[in-house]
């Protein structure tokens, strides 16, 4: 019998969001809605309901405001330009930890991770981001930073590597939430190259 409790998604978009970060789980998880049982609903939304420009020069206009409606059971936090502006803004990192407390499982893309860690969510917890800002990210105080991973799953909060490996990471959350048969049929819509095997710990 299908599940009758709505599982909410919210792809969170700002300006300056890297567009695959944003856009390669957004459409991943929409695809998991397209071909579940269950009653998936995902969203995106800006901080303030408005447009956007992503971090290359795409406009958007997402459904509603980050804030509206009911809580996310999963928001996905990208990253980008934008992520510089982010860290610093102490109502939105209130507003991660507001989520994060009541209990929304959170997972950044790229430098998205950044903000978590900001916010006093990645302390003592294991994590990895972009590359190019693991040193970045090593230097917010007892994150354990992972640098051969795909992505890290600590539990109740997900962090990916950069960009593209935003996708492998929303196939994992459709794995940990539905089964890993129907994380493989959804890669194989996208035809997308991925397997749960291949992001062995350090």
């Amino acid at each position: 019998m299908p599940d009758t409790v709505p599982y909410r998604v919210t792809v969170l978009l700002f300006d300056g969001v890297e567009e695959l970060d944003a856009f390669g789980p957004w459409e991943t998880l929409r695809f998991w809605q397209e071909l579940t049982d269950r009653d998936v609903v995902v969203r995106t939304a800006s901080l303030d309901g408005g447009p956007v420009r992503c971090s290359l020069g795409l406009a958007v206009t997402p459904d509603g405001a980050v804030d509206d409606g009911p809580r996310p059971d999963l928001l996905i936090h990208p990253g980008g330009s934008g992520i510089d502006h982010l860290r610093n803004d102490q109502t939105h990192l209130a507003r991660m930890r507001s989520f994060a407390d009541a209990g929304t499982l959170l997972a950044s893309v790229c430098n998205g991770a950044l903000v978590l860690a900001a916010a006093g969510l990645l302390a003592g917890l294991p994590a990895t981001s972009h590359w190019s800002v693991l040193d970045d990210l090593a230097s917010f105080p007892d994150v354990e930073v992972r640098t051969k991973q795909r992505w890290v799953d600590a539990g109740h909060i997900v962090t990916s590597a950069g960009i593209s490996a935003g996708i492998d990471m929303a196939l994992h959350l459709v794995a940990r939430v539905e089964g890993t048969e129907r994380a493989r049929e959804v890669a194989h819509v996208l035809e997308y190259a991925w397997a749960d095997d291949t992001n062995p710990p350090e």
